[in-house]
């Protein structure tokens, strides 16, 4: 995976730019593009947007933790394994309102705990053989 480029956040809009249309457009980013200014862009534009809220949008997070996630029932679970781990992931979705983010009108609840996977056992090795002197 490439490093993080310093220049990322700044070419949000540059990179945009160059699509000739983004109306009814969804444009989903990691939690690197969750400034306010970025959604203001795209819903200036007519588009959508998924984000991902992290450490990074401390008022947001907060405001999102704090909903009634418990009382909101469960809309999809899964379970796999991959990369050596098993996760289960748990979906819970909410409309919004009043969220300090612009245009922002549901929110999704990812869980996803993981669990490294039991690597099978290898195989005994065959005890080694005394090695037999060869003729002199």
């Amino acid at each position: 995976m490439a490093q993080l480029d310093a220049g990322e956040i700044t070419c949000f809009r540059p990179l945009l730019e160059t699509l000739a249309d983004l109306a009814g457009l969804v444009v989903t980013s990691d939690a690197l593009h969750t400034p306010r200014e970025h959604a203001d862009y795209l819903l200036g534009h007519g588009a959508h947007y998924i984000v991902i809220v992290k450490g990074n949008q401390k008022k947001l997070r907060n405001q999102l933790k704090a909903l009634p996630w418990k009382d909101i029932p469960l809309q999809d679970r899964t379970q796999g394994t991959g990369h050596g781990r098993s996760a289960i992931r748990r979906i819970k979705d909410a409309t919004v309102n009043n969220l300090l983010f612009p245009g922002a009108t549901q929110a999704l609840q990812i869980k996803r705990p993981v669990a490294p996977t039991a690597r099978p056992a290898r195989p005994a090795r065959p005890p080694s053989r005394p090695s037999t002197p060869s003729p002199a």
